[in-house]
């Protein structure tokens, strides 16, 4: 009787002790299944990381382009790729695009945690043409991304206009200008810039009565230069011009004389004492603001011609209007020359008009003023 109970008790601690060992068996297993799927959530990690690109299979999805990429210009820290990847295992990681248009992205590091984050590439090498490239990242199923190349920009110079605001210092225009005959490479002004930063440049004059002046170049040196501007375009009629060349915030002025062909008359404008000596002159028709002027507003002014030829007489515009008359003198002598007005004068008050000689005047007398009463 005691020797079956005894069996009974060592059959029941047998069990049990199997059991024991078959839920330590079991609960180490588990353990370390665990550990190998999951890995430690951070940390530093050893091995190889596996990764796949979000948007694997077409274009990066979240890339990010950075910098400015320039035919021949060498692509620098500046111009870089973000990338969105997914990291399932930590470790370290090494990516490269291919090669495209002489340049590429790569990138490498460690991931010490999982997830979707971003890895960030950098450019070596040196666009050869201008376009859209097409860059794959061959990891899993690969995905790609746009980079857009553009011809290298051109530095431009900082110069100001000797002179500004005023007129061009030591302006220099060159050759004849005709009423009616196009200009040619003879027909050029030098004006005298300062060079601060070399560069590229353009420069160019407002375009009056169908002309103007123009160039562009490079400076490669700073300091005091003079730069020519050759003219293009046809006088239309007999005047004295004013351009204005401008570079950024500097401008300044010079003037270009347009005379009629020949032969030129050589004459004075008769005046009296004063200044500006006054015109021995007539003033015809009512002048009134917002009315446009018509053939009975005229000025007659008394010249004295010494050479038969050509003329043009021409005023300043002010408030709206100017006066002007072209013709050809037939006898010498004292003689009226009739200024017709045209446009639209502005706003009533008195104004004075001051008449030039167009052309050669090598006995003086260039020019008078009058005054024209707008109502």
């Amino acid at each position: 009787m005691i020797n079956m109970l005894n069996m009974n008790k060592l059959f029941s601690l047998f069990i049990a002790s199997l059991f024991l060992l078959a839920c330590t068996i079991f609960f180490t297993t588990c353990k370390k299944e665990y550990s190998y799927e999951g890995g430690p959530p951070n940390g530093s990690a050893t091995g190889s990381a596996v990764f796949t690109l979000v948007g694997a299979g077409g274009n990066c999805t979240g890339s990010i382009v950075m910098g400015n990429y320039y035919v021949n210009t060498a692509v620098d820290a500046n111009d870089i790729v973000d990338l969105q990847v997914d990291v399932t295992k930590i470790g370290t990681y090494s990516v490269s695009t291919n090669s495209v248009n002489g340049f590429k992205f790569s990138a490498s590091g460690t991931f010490t945690t999982t997830g979707v984050q971003a890895i960030t590439l950098s450019g070596s090498g040196t666009p050869a043409s201008a376009g859209n490239f097409n860059f794959t990242i061959p990891v899993g199923l690969g995905c790609s991304f746009t980079i857009t190349v553009t011809a290298t920009p051109i530095k431009m110079a900082g110069f100001t206009l000797a002179g500004a605001p005023n007129e061009c210092t030591n302006a220099n225009v060159k050759g004849i200008y005709i009423s009616g005959k196009a200009l040619t490479i003879s027909n050029y002004v030098d004006v005298s810039v300062n060079v601060i930063s070399v560069g590229a440049y353009t420069l160019s004059t407002d375009t009056i009565d169908g002309i103007s002046f123009s160039a562009s170049g490079t400076f490669t040196s700073s300091g005091i230069q003079i730069v020519s501007l050759p003219g293009s375009g046809t006088p239309n009629v007999p005047r004295n011009l004013t351009f204005t060349p401008i570079t950024g915030s500097s401008h300044c002025t010079f003037n270009v004389t347009v005379v009629n062909p020949d032969p030129l008359a050589t004459y004075v404008l008769e005046s009296g004492f004063g200044n500006p000596s006054p015109c021995i002159y007539t003033v015809s028709g009512i002048y009134t603001a917002g009315i446009p002027l018509s053939n009975s507003n005229f000025v007659t002014i008394h010249v004295f011609v010494t050479v038969i030829g050509n003329y043009t007489i021409a005023t300043n515009t002010i408030n709206g209007i100017t006066f002007s008359y072209t013709g050809t003198f037939t006898t010498t002598g004292a003689q009226l020359a009739q200024l017709n007005g045209i446009s639209t004068p502005v706003t009533p008050g008195t104004y004075s008009f001051i008449p030039q000689i167009v052309g050669p005047h090598p006995l003086g007398g260039q020019a008078c003023a009058f005054d024209i009463p707008v109502k």
